[in-house]
């Protein structure tokens, strides 16, 4: 596949040029030598390459690191861990080295800021019906992935706790942001926020059901 594709670029001298290689392993990636590993495996492509004429400048090793979501108190991997994870091997092919550090960057910069509009049960689970949706915060319903929540005022040391599932107010059964979740009672109109909403939740979000975008507010 290598060389169909490295014959297609020379037949095209005037329309491609290649200048780089790019590699992209997944997300929330909470260990880098799976990084090291990609790197050595680009690498030995990249030699390949340059042995056929190509001028190869650039290794994108991709991006993919994690945040602690959970907010266990782990303590995850850097962009700079990445960069030291790859740079003997990038420097000993003299190749800038490009990464893609977004999520570990901003995720848990921002927060989704609701309010509680009532709180109901079907006899077998609980809800806390909160104004924000899928529409403005769509990764638990499009891939059940992990949201933080909490309410905005710390209860007091004897609130009776509940499991509750959070959902929003579109006339849609995945229309959630948090399921089984332990939460005090809120009263209606209380705050409750979901937390590290920095990444891939504003770029995501929709009108759907005519739900406005959220206002945003740096701090």
């Amino acid at each position: 596949k290598l060389q169909w594709f490295l014959d297609a670029v020379k037949a095209h001298p005037n329309e491609l040029k290649l200048v780089g290689a790019h590699c992209h392993l997944g997300s929330t990636i909470t260990k880098v030598d799976i990084f090291r590993d990609a790197a050595v495996l680009m690498v030995k492509y990249i030699d390949a390459i340059r042995g056929q004429g190509f001028e190869i400048d650039f290794l994108n090793i991709g991006g993919g690191l994690g945040i602690d979501y959970y907010h266990t108190g782990a303590v995850l991997p850097t962009p700079k861990d990445l960069i030291d994870t790859v740079r003997e091997l990038v420097v000993s092919r003299n190749l800038k080295l490009i990464i893609e550090p977004g999520r570990s960057l901003i995720a848990n910069t921002c927060c989704l800021v609701n309010r509680v509009t009532g709180v109901k049960t079907n006899g077998t689970k609980n809800f806390v019906v909160i104004d924000g949706s899928m529409a403005e915060l769509i990764r638990p319903s499009l891939y059940q992935a992990y949201q933080h929540i909490e309410l905005v005022s710390p209860p007091s040391p004897d609130a009776a706790v509940s499991t509750f599932d959070v959902v929003g107010p579109v006339c849609e059964s995945a229309d959630f942001l948090g399921k089984d979740r332990d939460l005090p009672t809120p009263h209606k109109g209380a705050g409750l926020v979901v937390h590290d909403a920095g990444a891939y939740c504003m770029s995501m979000a929709s009108t759907y059901n005519l739900k406005m975008r959220p206002p945003e507010y740096w701090v």
